[in-house]
């Protein structure tokens, strides 16, 4: 179950019939998770405490998240710019609207302390909030109702780092329309896009951007779009980087190196005795 859990932390792509799939992927495996829970029993209290508080959500959050991301782009205006920013910003909308519904529950989980948890996370444990009758209704042996709240609570910031990204594609895609209106002559990567996969990978590894907070796909994005070159399959040629033999694994970003190098050396070499 790990290795899809980080299958899911990397698919990027919000196709309908993607996110259809990765629902029932992870559907199939809450359902296994739930066998074994039948199964099982919990050592102790705070045992359980541990699998409704941290473990269940850590996949039931995916389950929310594709479930909310189908729902965002099968209603997704098709119409201009403008209206698809909308829609977006009508989604985080809604999204901090449920936090501030439940502000109690999201300061607990985001101070991470553990006063309650035996009200919280022990199946059979009693909250009086009136809010929580708008949860689904939770199957009793493999919920609390908090549980649920918290694996949303995740699924919720993710959508909205998911968004924040749409939104921020929307603007970056309008600013070049506009340029390609006043200049068609953009620039172009005409070199091998192997070595652009190494710059794209060093400027991701060493934290140049957004103080390090980016993914490799949002780097990825901008430089297709800055230099209209096809990188889809970063991850699958950085394997070629990696099965490097008889050559550096940083060939390209050695001969940056040696290119700088052999400029400083030229500029070093030149004085007003010797003229240009």
């Amino acid at each position: 179950m790990k290795e899809t859990l980080e299958k899911l932390e990397e698919e990027k792509d919000t196709k309908l019939e993607v996110l259809k799939r990765s629902i029932l992927t992870v559907q199939k495996y809450l359902d296994e998770l739930k066998e074994l829970v039948d199964r099982y029993a919990f050592a102790n209290e705070d045992e359980e405490i541990w699998f409704f508080k941290s473990e269940k959500p850590r996949f039931y959050r995916w389950l929310i998240f594709y479930s909310e991301l189908l729902n965002i782009e099968s209603t997704k205006p098709i119409a201009r710019e403008g209206k698809i920013k909308d829609h977006y910003r009508e989604q985080m909308r809604y999204i901090n609207c449920f936090f501030r519904s439940y502000e109690f529950q999201y300061q607990y989980y985001r101070l991470g302390t553990d006063e309650l948890d035996h009200l919280f996370f022990l199946r059979g444990g009693c909250s009086k909030d009136i809010r929580l009758s708008s949860i689904p209704r939770i199957d009793p042996s493999f919920g609390t109702g908090h549980e649920y709240l918290f694996s949303r609570f995740k699924a919720c910031e993710m959508l909205q780092k998911h968004l924040t990204g749409l939104l921020i594609k929307q603007q970056y895609a309008g600013s070049v329309d506009k340029q390609r209106n006043v200049d068609s002559s953009r620039l172009r990567w005409t070199g091998d896009s192997l070595n652009l996969i190494e710059v794209l990978y060093g400027l991701y590894s060493t934290g140049q951007i957004n103080n390090g907070k980016i993914g490799l796909s949002e780097i990825a994005e901008v430089f297709q779009h800055v230099f209209q070159i096809n990188l889809n399959r970063y991850h699958r040629r950085f394997v070629e980087i990696k099965q490097r033999k008889g050559m550096s694994k940083t060939r390209f970003l050695d001969e940056m190196r040696d290119g700088i190098l052999k400029k400083v050396d030229e500029s070093d070499s030149f004085g007003p005795e010797k003229g240009r």
